[in-house]
């Protein structure tokens, strides 16, 4: 019975502080990121050549009692120039979240954005292009404050009793607030129209939530709780090892509220059938570490339209000692219709 308070005295306080009474709240985060482009970055909406569908999923904190969910749908669409030849000019995409947290679901977020991106060819043989994106939309967030235990209604003689009265009385509260996001991305790939390219790369850097939005879900904050910029920088290279071996090394910096993370690893792809031109079918094996916080693997199979990928993160912080060293699962699947013929793919670890 004690435990059972304690834990629900900690999803109490979680709860809480996601509503900025306590502190500020951040962006929702996958380690799947790249297979998240246009919530990455605004401007690798503008690097696909394909139309691309994306479902993400993600799933922890279940054994806190304080499960954390959060899925996701987008969508990127190509723009193309006809004349002699395809040429990329660009790209518009959709981007939909939902998130929830709390045994009863008491904490929602929900999201929609628009995204644009042009590209700008620093060679006429596009090896070389930078891609700028502009992001808008709403998120909404909702508190249920029924179902909560609070300290209160703790009995020093039989633990929690739901008859007690909480001490603060608070109504169910909402608010929705636009939200503008930004970005550029340096890509380079000199065998890009050749086929032959055995390296490329890109840089990226990112800014969300631009204009600083009250999140506020209590209507007496007055302007007090301002949704913090997120700044991110993320880069990587893809190097062919030979015709059926590549590795990808990665890197991603996020900083917001005072709050720095960084990932760092390396995809493993194989080909295991096809031909470069032809149809082929892909694996990809990835390691990754979160510092500070969390060693991640996956596991993804790729086709030249469907790709579908699984993660886990094992937990290396002190919070292992409350989840009981569970992690956090995610998975992806997308789905590709080829638009830009006689263009080589944008070359990133997307499963």
């Amino acid at each position: 019975m004690m435990m059972r308070w304690v834990k629900s005295l900690i999803v109490g306080v979680v709860i809480f502080s996601l509503s900025n009474l306590v502190m500020k709240a951040q962006d929702p985060q996958f380690a799947q990121y790249y297979n998240n482009p246009s919530y990455l970055n605004p401007a690798m909406t503008g690097l696909d050549d394909d139309i691309y569908f994306g479902l993400n999923y993600r799933s922890q904190w279940k054994s806190l009692d304080l499960p954390f969910e959060i899925a996701q749908l987008s969508l990127i669409y190509p723009l193309m120039e006809r004349g002699s030849q395809f040429k990329h000019r660009g790209g518009l995409g959709v981007s939909v979240y939902r998130e929830t947290a709390g045994e009863s679901e008491n904490f929602k977020t929900a999201s929609f954005t628009l995204s644009a991106a042009y590209n700008l060819f620093l060679k006429d043989d596009a090896s070389q292009m930078i891609s700028v994106g502009l992001q808008g939309g709403v998120i909404n967030k909702q508190i249920d404050f029924n179902n909560l235990r609070w300290g209160s209604q703790y009995n020093p003689f039989i633990g929690f009793d739901s008859n007690i009265t909480p001490s603060l009385d608070l109504d169910n509260q909402t608010v929705t607030f636009p939200v503008i996001h930004a970005g550029v991305v340096w890509y380079f790939d000199p065998g890009r129209k050749r086929f032959q390219s055995n390296m490329s790369g890109f840089i990226g850097f990112a800014v969300s939530n631009i204009n600083q939005p009250n999140e506020s879900v209590l209507s007496d904050q007055n302007g007090e709780s301002l949704l913090p910029r997120l700044y991110k920088a993320h880069g990587g290279i893809n190097l062919s090892l030979s015709q059926n071996f590549s590795i990808s090394p990665n890197i991603l910096f996020m900083s917001q509220h005072a709050t720095e993370q960084i990932n760092a690893g390396m995809y493993f792809t194989y080909q295991v059938s096809g031909r470069r031109r032809g149809p082929q079918t892909k694996v990809q094996v990835g390691t990754w570490y979160r510092f500070e916080d969390a060693f991640i693997i996956s596991l993804g199979v790729t086709s030249n339209n469907l790709g579908l990928a699984f993660s886990y993160d094992f937990n290396n912080s002190t919070l292992r000692s409350f989840t009981g060293g569970q992690g956090a699962l995610e998975a992806s699947i997308s789905y590709r219709i080829t638009k830009g013929k006689g263009l080589k793919r944008f070359s990133t670890p997307l499963l």
